[in-house]
């Protein structure tokens, strides 16, 4: 996510509460949001921020948990625990009991 001018000093020189830059695994948006008076009035009206998804750019294929870098040190780990749990079995590795 980033800071498009969310902050409220930022209205009045852009005309609107910011934009929000987010990024899933389905693709990416760019939602730019109206200006609003206060979290507290907005919760007192039961009231919610009023976005417009500017921009919207979906993949074809939705990424993975494998297929990003924390996904692929897992799947290292695993590995690694895999080979572990094989040697403990055939008896290369003894218990420390």
């Amino acid at each position: 996510m980033i800071d498009g001018g969310f902050s409220k000093a930022f209205h009045p020189t852009t005309g609107i509460a910011g934009y929000t830059l987010i990024f899933n695994s389905q693709g990416l948006q760019l939602v730019q949001h109206e200006p609003f008076s206060s979290a507290k009035e907005m919760i007192e009206k039961e009231d919610d921020i009023h976005s417009v998804t500017v921009i919207k750019e979906f993949i074809s294929h939705r990424m993975l948990v494998k297929e990003t870098n924390d996904g692929m040190k897992m799947a290292d780990k695993i590995a690694d625990l895999q080979q572990l749990l094989s040697a403990f079995r055939t008896g290369m590795i003894k218990s420390q009991d």
